[in-house]
């Protein structure tokens, strides 16, 4: 089951903004907010093999990212940083979206739906009114 929509929109608006177009520091910024919160929680090496998860899945819709093979040397998300230098701020949203999307349904089946809304949205928080409607999408799709 997915992430509410609503909160995957919450975590990518830090890359999109009406003043500057995205980039590749406003996306590796998004990632180390989330890891820097869910490592702790996680291991390192549960993190990891949940980005290299998502990050295999989304290299067909991806063409450009660099193939990733678990175990090869470096991390995914090295792989990931170094893949985005010179990409289109349309291309870095895309694969951004596309990532989160993956990570966060993976994290989802690891510790379970609820636990994993509370934990993003202790890590990105919203206003209260967007925090009453995340929880209200959360019942609903439970």
């Amino acid at each position: 089951m997915p992430i509410p929509t609503e909160l995957l929109v919450r975590i990518t608006s830090r890359l999109v903004s009406a003043r500057e177009p995205a980039d590749a520091a406003g996306a590796l910024a998004v990632w180390e907010t989330l890891f820097g919160k869910l490592v702790p929680l996680l291991g390192p090496l549960s993190n990891e093999l949940l980005f290299a998860r998502s990050l295999i899945a989304r290299q067909a819709a991806f063409p450009w990212l660099p193939q990733f093979e678990p175990g090869a040397e470096g991390s995914a998300f090295s792989v990931f940083r170094s893949a985005l230098g010179g990409r289109t701020p349309e291309d870095i949203v895309a694969v951004n979206q596309a990532l989160l999307e993956a990570y966060t349904s993976a994290l989802a089946d690891l510790i379970g739906m609820q636990l994993s809304v509370h934990l993003l949205n202790a890590v990105f928080p919203g206003d209260e009114a967007n925090q009453n409607t995340l929880e209200n999408s959360h019942d609903r799709q439970s």
